[in-house]
């Protein structure tokens, strides 16, 4: 029998995103679900594997969802999920540092760019 909702009240919202963007969210996601997936095979060292668990899932689901252009939204799992993993990301990169450094340089070459009548 089919589910009379399959998108459980959830409304589908389009990806408006270039494909290297897909690609790159579609790496990330695979590999966050991988890392999951193996603490998973590992309990002892998973603080909470219910959470674990759904984040492998969410992941799974958005890895899907963004091969097809949309998400389905609202997604409170995912959400929650992808900003952990983003603000992981965020750290390990350095990114605060990065931007300052970007700014900066850009900062400096705009000046050296200025002409002088």
């Amino acid at each position: 029998m089919a589910e009379k909702n399959p998108t459980d009240g959830r409304r589908a919202v389009p990806l408006d995103l270039p494909p290297s963007q897909v690609a790159i969210l579609c790496a990330l996601l695979d590999d966050w679900r991988e890392d999951a997936r193996s603490d998973l095979a590992h309990p002892k060292g998973v603080k909470n594997p219910d959470l674990t668990r759904g984040e492998a899932e969410a992941f799974e689901r958005l890895l899907l969802c963004i091969e097809q252009g949309q998400v389905l939204v609202p997604d409170d799992t995912a959400r929650a999920a992808v900003e952990a993993a983003a603000r992981a990301y965020d750290e390990a990169s350095d990114y605060a540092e990065v931007v300052a450094h970007h700014d900066a340089l850009h900062g400096l070459l705009a000046a050296l760019r200025v002409e002088v009548s």
